[in-house]
């Protein structure tokens, strides 16, 4: 079960070792500002393309097997709650580790500098300053997800698991539009840490497999092909140009 504790955290160091090469690779070239900006859309796309891949997995991981054993403790009466801590916090540090957000921070404003540089005021570089330009705002509303779910804030959070009444038994919201993976992780730690007591069968347990579904369903995933696309033409207009 020790993978699956450092299975995200491993991830996040793998993705940085990817970049630390894309980066390095120049090393033994002449480094100009725009080789240095093809080097940045190249992380910013790796960047994307895997947080996203964390994110999935992280999901369905909760899913498919921490639900299963979180019904087990409903019906059990001295159930085992590694699996489910270990799975818990895979999810939390997803939603703590900031190094690839501010990796994708610092990216967004050299990316957008590079777009006003005076050197692309000509005409023929006026394709590559659109795309540089374009980039910036799916790229930041990228960012601004993944800084909420990130983020030590969690009052909003609770007040849909502060619901859980006497009885130990979270209330489910009807907006499924609310649900994601900080949402479905407060409320899958408080039904850990609030099983139903035995002997209280007649109550039916949280449909935590609906909020998690709501939550992967939720996710949009309109933005990495989007910037998957805008980066691709950015770096072929690079290339182009000759800069």
């Amino acid at each position: 079960m020790d993978h699956v504790l450092i299975a995200i955290d491993v991830d996040i160091a793998d993705t940085l070792q990817l970049i630390d090469k894309i980066f390095t690779c120049r090393e033994s070239e002449h480094a100009t500002v725009w080789k240095s900006l093809g080097d940045k859309l190249q992380a910013v796309s790796l960047t994307v393309g895997e947080l996203d891949n964390m994110y999935y997995r992280v999901l369905a991981d909760m899913y498919d097997r921490v639900l299963a054993d979180m019904y087990d403790i409903f019906s059990q009466s001295k159930p085992d709650p590694k699996r489910i801590d270990d799975t818990i916090k895979q999810a939390q540090t997803y939603c703590t580790n900031t190094r690839l957000t501010f990796c994708l921070e610092e990216w967004q404003g050299e990316i957008q500098d590079a777009a006003f540089n005076h050197a692309l005021k000509h005409h023929r570089y006026r394709e590559l300053a659109s795309t540089l330009r374009s980039i910036d705002g799916p790229l930041g509303r990228f960012i601004d997800r993944l800084s909420s779910l990130q983020s030590p804030d969690t009052s909003d959070v609770h007040e849909r698991p502060a619901r859980m009444q006497v009885s130990n038994t979270p209330e489910v919201s009807t907006d499924d539009k609310q649900w994601d993976l900080k949402t479905v992780l407060e409320v899958v730690k408080l039904a850990a840490e609030h099983p139903v007591e035995e002997g209280q069968s007649g109550e039916s347990p949280p449909d935590l497999a609906d909020i998690c579904e709501e939550a992967i369903r939720n996710y949009d995933r309109a933005l990495s092909p989007t910037l998957a696309l805008l980066i691709g033409h950015a770096m072929q207009e690079l290339a182009m140009v000759g800069l």
